[in-house]
Order: C-alpha cells, then structure tokens, then sequence
C-alpha cells in the first residue's frame, strides 16, 4: 500500500450507518489502514438492504477494506484497550451521540492524554456543545428541519417526504474528510493534535447551494419544468429554465410560436409549454433528439429507472464505478468504487478487497498495533471486552 497517498495512517473507527463509515471507508480506499470497532450487537447496516448471501450491500459499500475488531465499551479491560490503540492511532472517527465516549471514557479529553497528536473527528447532528446535542438525528431528521423535504414537495407539487440519498450524512462524511486533512497539516506545522467538533447541521446549510434563497426571504422560486417525455417512450431531463430553452428551440430548432396576439402571459406559458412538449416528441428518435440538444449545446441526461442498468451507461463502465469484490462469506459481490484518480498514486479497491466479519481481526490486528500476545488477547476475551462472532 505504499503506493496509496495516505499509506502508513492508523484509523480507528467507531463510527456506524453512513455519517462517519463512508468516510472511513474513503480514507481506507486512499491506502489508510481502518481498524472498525464494532459494538456485539453488529453495525445496524449489516441488516439494511437485500440479504441473499453474506452481509447486506449497504453494510459492504461502506465497510469494504477495513479491518475489524468486535469490543464490548462497557465490559472490563476495553477502556484500556481502547487508550493503547489509540496511542497507537492518527485519526479517531466516531459519531454517537455527545457524551457517549466521555461516558465509556474514551472522549477527547481521555485520548489525547494518551496521544497528544491524534486527530479526533466527532460527528453528531447538533454539535459537541449545542442546546440539542443530545437528540437524535439521522440524515431524514437534517433534511427535514433543514427545508429540503419542503423545497422538493413544493418544487415537485408532491406531499413532503424524504429524499432516497442520505445527503446529510454523506456530505458530513466528505466535510470530515477535509477536516481530518487539514488537522493532519496542522499536526504537520506544530505537532498538536485536533479534536474536530462536526455538526450535521452545520454541514447541511454549509453544501445547499439554495441557501440564499432563504436568507433572502425571495424563495419560492416558481417550479421549472425540467424532465420531458421523449421519443420511443423515454423521458430526458433537460437543463435551462423555460425561458432560455423556448429561445434555443425557437430561434435555432425551427419551433414556431403559437400564441395570437394579445394573449395574456398565463397564455403565453401554457401554449409555448405546449408548444415545446409536442417539439421534443416529435424528433424520429431519441437519437435524433440527443442530437439536436448538442447541437443547440443544452446540457441533457436520460432519465433512467434506479435500477442496474444506471451502471451499464458507457462513462459508468469506463470509468470503473462498479467493482468485483467479496463479501464477508467469500461470495462474489459488486460494488461502487471511489472516485479518487491520481497522475502518480493509486487509490480505490481491487477484487482482493473483501468485508471483514465482525471480530474477524480480534487477534491479528491487537498483535500487529499492540504486540500483544496470546495470553493478552485470551485475558480480554475472557472479560468479554473483546468478543469474537
């Protein structure tokens, strides 16, 4: 793994579901070495999602790569194993609930004392400090209270429901990512450490690129009308508001405008509208439609059922977004390989990659961290701080 750019870092993962693993799973994918620590009970997500063998696809695209041991935080002995490895750690990813490493007593202020380099990232919905840090938040939670849910009922004319991509905690896991870097540079310059307090909310309000609509009070902005129905019973999204695509079509695409003189503006609308759903049907193919839109240079995507022909469109296959793996039973498996394509380094998984079982590295990786030795490693097991599956 020397070739990777992050060769050489020791993670170690407390984090579970999406805030916090995928993250991990970037950093392990850039040649970091990721140490999960996995509660008995199991990651929650190795039951999400479709089960026809092994572990679940949801569990295995955000814990592929990592290492694994399985310890009880409330069993006698795992304090201490926990200040050891992270003596031995870089990073600390976790994302309970503030409080809840304080409580086990492997919070900031215990680590560091133990590592005073550690970079710690703590993600939570509220923050470490804020009046609502000991609520509950998932990503539907964030969405909600953060104006999405609204926004895509009142852009759609649907009733409010969540969207099928959890925005909130991927776009935290990415915020991390920059931040443990950055705390890594620091470390780099002055040789401290950094506990690193993220907020999903923070982080939500941070990525909406809407956001200035409500904070100048002007939203709603009238809907567009973006996804068309097209030739051979396809339907293609199409960018531009109304306006700027009844100018292409009609001063470039031969499209004539219906409207009498003197129609109100609400007229005007409804028969251009009209107008330019009839103009795109009426193409001889989609072919022939496609064609036409990058000629006029309109920027245009199919709509595809979700589903696994999304992976077989030709920029999907050539750029290797779906990989061959395996999971933790030795099956064959697909999955989505990270983006990350470096000049002079590699990045990513390979068809060596496999998901660990829970506790699957109980053993090898205290003795690789810690140089323990058998009798150390049965003593934990004993007291059932380390569990094996």
């Amino acid at each position: 793994m020397s070739d990777y750019p992050l060769a050489g870092l020791k993670v170690l993962d407390f984090s579970r579901v999406v805030a916090g693993p995928y993250a991990t799973r970037m950093l392990s994918d850039l040649g970091a070495e990721v140490l999960k620590v996995e509660p008995p009970e199991g990651d929650v997500t190795r039951k999400l999602g479709k089960i026809d063998q092994g572990v679940s696809g949801y569990y295995l695209q955000l814990n592929i790569g990592k290492k694994n041991i399985c310890v009880d935080l409330r069993a006698e002995g795992a304090r201490d194993l926990i200040h050891k490895l992270a003596a031995q750690a870089d990073i600390v990813v976790e994302n309970f609930r503030p409080g809840v490493m304080d409580k086990f007593g492997i919070g900031w202020d215990d680590l560091s004392k133990v590592n005073p380099r550690l970079v710690m990232l703590s993600i939570s919905g509220y923050g470490q400090n804020s009046a609502e840090r000991g609520r509950a938040a998932y990503a539907p939670v964030l969405h909600a209270e953060g104006g999405i849910i609204a926004r895509q009922a009142e852009m759609g004319g649907g009733k409010p429901t969540d969207m099928q991509f959890a925005m909130a905690d991927s776009y935290s896991s990415l915020h991390g990512i920059i931040a443990i870097l950055t705390a890594l540079r620091v470390l780099d310059q002055t040789g401290e450490g950094q506990h690193i307090d993220l907020a999903m909310v923070n982080v939500l309000h941070s990525a909406d690129d809407y956001a200035h609509f409500a904070l100048d009070d002007i939203w709603p902005k009238a809907p567009e009308t973006l996804v068309w129905d097209a030739p051979e019973e396809r339907q293609i999204l199409i960018t531009g508001d109304m306006k700027w695509l009844w100018i292409m079509f009609s001063t470039k695409d031969g499209l004539q405008d219906p409207t009498p003189q003197g129609a109100d503006v609400r007229t005007k609308v409804r028969l251009r509208m009209e107008a330019m759903e009839r103009h795109i049907r009426s193409y001889d193919s989609f072919d022939a439609l496609i064609a036409a839109l990058d000629r006029l240079n309109l920027a245009w995507g199919e709509v595809f059922p979700f589903g696994p022909e999304v992976y077989e469109q030709p920029s999907v296959k050539a750029n290797g977004v779906v990989v061959n793996v395996t999971d933790d039973e030795g099956n064959p498996r697909r999955t989505i390989q990270s983006p990350y394509r470096f000049a002079n380094m590699k990045s990513g998984i390979d068809a060596d990659s496999k998901t660990a079982k829970r506790g699957e590295h109980n053993v090898a990786a205290l003795r690789d961290w810690l140089d323990m030795d058998e009798q150390e490693i049965s003593a934990l097991a004993e007291s059932k701080a380390l569990v094996s599956q």
